[in-house]
């Protein structure tokens, strides 16, 4: 994670959602004071709690959904990132050509949705 591009993601976040620094990092469940040093100071902050404050700041628009039961089994910002995360559900066979044999571990369909729009 690159500090200076989240650091932009989050401003641009809370500018466009008029929040505080505080109401910020309590929907990012983190502490108000990485926030600040984030956005105010050059200190350091883990690469996890950058991953933390870049996570907080994406707004999911779509979703994969079991077929029968209705489960949102992830949430993502784009169908890209709903895609990829079936793709790493995929089990591969123990043989040599494991491109012949996947398969998924959740055993119902999936559907990949458009989330209705906040209002």
């Amino acid at each position: 994670m690159d500090r200076d591009s989240v650091r932009k993601m989050v401003q641009n976040y809370i500018d466009k959602n008029n929040l505080s620094n505080p109401e910020f990092a309590r929907q990012a469940k983190i502490n108000d004071r990485t926030v600040r040093r984030l956005l105010n100071s050059e200190e350091s902050i883990s690469d996890s709690n950058l991953k933390k404050l870049a996570a907080a700041c994406v707004q999911p628009k779509f979703a994969v959904v079991g077929f029968n039961s209705g489960k949102v089994y992830f949430r993502g910002e784009h169908h890209a990132d709903c895609t990829r995360w079936i793709n790493t559900q995929v089990r591969t066979g123990d043989t040599l050509h494991t491109s012949r044999k996947t398969y998924l571990d959740i055993d119902e369909p999936m559907l990949i949705q458009r989330l209705p729009a906040p209002s």
